[in-house]
Formats: structure tokens, sequence, C-alpha cells
């Protein structure tokens, strides 16, 4: 097997830690994504632990967002204390809506609107990633309007 966590059942069903495929299947049809939450918890861990040892206290990995954007990842991230990387409004809406504190959020992409950009510094985003001299002359022209300076 390619992980672990995959097994072949003797019912000859393929299993994800443990659980049943074709159970979950019938449990929940189907198409269904079946993700191992443990794993990505442990997984989560490894890379904050090798962060903290080699770049020092205080440095967290950045889960991906637009490898998987819902609220039970931002969760797990928050759960876990690690950072997200953002690419748009809509991650960020959702990183909110799950509790996630965006002050350890970076917001990259290099075609922020300037509504997203307005977003993100209304809920104090931690980052922005500027990527361009244009992006950092509206951002400084939005954050000045609002009476707020972006930590970039």
């Amino acid at each position: 097997m390619l992980h672990e966590n995959l097994s072949v059942n003797e019912k000859g069903h393929l299993c994800i830690a443990g659980k049943d495929t074709v159970e979950l299947i019938e449990k929940h049809g189907s198409p269904l994504m079946v993700m191992d939450e443990e794993r990505i918890r442990r997984n989560m861990r490894i890379y904050k632990e090798a962060m903290s040892k080699h770049f020092g206290e205080g440095s967290y990995p950045l889960f991906a967002s637009k490898a998987f954007s819902c609220k039970y990842i931002y969760r797990l991230c928050k759960e876990e204390k690690i950072g997200i990387d953002l690419v748009s409004s809509g991650e960020l809406y959702t990183a909110v809506a799950s509790g996630f504190d965006v002050k350890r959020a970076f917001f990259h992409g290099n075609n922020k609107t300037p509504d997203e950009i307005e977003m993100a510094l209304s809920y104090n985003i931690g980052r922005f990633i500027v990527d361009n001299d244009y992006e950092l002359s509206l951002l400084n022209e939005i954050a000045g309007k609002m009476g707020k300076v972006a930590n970039i």
C-alpha cells in the first residue's frame, strides 16, 4: 500500500484509517471524500515541530488553503496551532467563519482585488504577501483610507 493508513480487510474492501470504504459509501452515499483526521493532525505536528526546531520557537508551517478550503480543516489548523496561506476572499471568509484567528493567516495572490484587500484588512489579516509595486501602492492606499497599517 502507498500509506500505512490504507489497508484491505478480510472482505477485500479498501479501508482508510481502519474504516471500510464500502460501508462508508453505504452509509453516506457516493461520491464520498474520506480523510484521516489523525494522520492530518500528525503531519501538522511533524511540520510544526520541525519548523520550531530548525527556525526557532514561534515558527509554524502554513496550510495551503487552495488545497482544501473548508471550515473543518481550518478548525484543525487552529487546534494544532499552525497558520494558513490564503489566496482568495472565499478562503478568507471560510477561515473566519470557522473561528480561525486570521492573525495567523498569510494572504498570497498576484491578483488581489481592492475588495479582497479591504476585506482582509477589516478582518486584521496577519500578513499580506505583496507581489508587485501596483499591489503595494493599492494596499497602502486602501489601508490609509481605513486608518490601518498592513503587515507585509
